[in-house]
């Protein structure tokens, strides 16, 4: 079976809309980690921090890097946040290759400033708050990730090119 193709990085760096384009072009399933804990919880992932909170949500995101830990050919947009957890990262490098979609914290606020469902980028200060969750996260996503590709001036086309090289596709 294909490994799965595990795309990591900042919210808003783009890994939905990546995993969405490289599963049409390679005809594999894809999951986004957010929108299947929400479909199956009920509820937003604001909703989730708000109502359950922040810890619950990490241990739904656990459950399902367990399930990824063997290989089925899908593309996988995780959260932000999963590469926190070792053992996320661990089940996710057993069934995949990690793909890390870096990008600059002005890209990423660029990105996100119509986007007010963050809840860790809730209130004033959102490229502040950006700048430090990037900068607290940053030496973990190089650490686990099989590939990096900066994506902080490129556009869909051009990150998808990147992965195709990178992955040999």
């Amino acid at each position: 079976m294909k490994r799965n193709i595990v795309l990591i990085g900042f919210m808003g760096s783009g890994k939905t809309s990546v995993g969405k384009r490289l599963s049409i072009n390679l005809k594999r399933e894809f999951i986004d980690m957010d929108d299947f804990i929400e479909k199956r919880e009920g509820m937003t992932v604001n909703e989730i921090f708000e109502k359950k909170g922040e810890q619950s949500f990490r241990e739904m995101e656990r459950e399902l890097c367990r399930r990824f830990a063997v290989p089925k050919g899908k593309i996988i947009a995780t959260g932000g946040g999963v590469i926190k957890n070792a053992e996320n990262v661990e089940n996710l490098k057993k069934g995949g290759v990690i793909v890390y979609l870096s990008s600059s914290p002005e890209r990423i606020a660029y990105n996100l400033r119509f986007d007010n469902s963050r809840p860790l980028l809730a209130g004033e200060n959102k490229e502040k708050k950006i700048a430090a969750l990037m900068e607290e996260r940053k030496g973990l996503y190089e650490n686990c990730a099989d590939i990096t590709i900066d994506v902080s001036d490129m556009n869909l086309d051009g990150t998808l090119k990147e992965i195709y090289r990178a992955l040999d596709l």
